[in-house]
Formats: C-alpha cells, sequence, structure tokens
C-alpha cells in the first residue's frame, strides 16, 4: 500500500521576513568586508564581515522550530 501524498508544510509569515532581512543583513556586511579590503582596511574589513555571523545565526535561530521532520521516524522522541 502507498500512502497517500501529504500537503507541503506552511512556512509562518514571520520566519520569511527573518530570512530576507538576515539575507540582506549578510550581504551588505559581506559586501562591506569586500569593499573595505580592497581599500586596505584590514580591521574594518574583518569587522564587517564579522557582522555577517549574527544574521545567519538570528536566520537559524527562527528556521529551526518552523520546521519539522517530514517523517515521524526521523522527530525526536518525546517523554
Amino acid at each position: 500500500m502507498t500512502m497517500p501524498p501529504q500537503q507541503p508544510q506552511r512556512v509562518p509569515p514571520y520566519v520569511a521576513l527573518v530570512r530576507i532581512g538576515a539575507v540582506i543583513g549578510m550581504s551588505v556586511a559581506a559586501a562591506s568586508g569586500i569593499f573595505l579590503l580592497i581599500a586596505a582596511q584590514w580591521l574594518l574589513a574583518i569587522g564587517a564581515t564579522l557582522l555577517a555571523v549574527p544574521f545567519f545565526l538570528i536566520m537559524r535561530l527562527v528556521e529551526g522550530p518552523a520546521e519539522e521532520p517530514e517523517d515521524p521516524e526521523e522527530a525526536p522522541p518525546t517523554a
């Protein structure tokens, strides 16, 4: 027997907004770091590039609870 196809899971709107904001923040930080590297401002370039890390972490923090495993066998056990 085959199981019926499941509906695709909807992502809450706030996750999409955070994802957009995080991608914009990461790209601005990375672009600033590259421009500062070209201008030979090494410390500022490293700092600007490191500013991309919090944006990435915020995106992963918000996406984690919103995405649940599709397969019930992959779900963590509940006590």
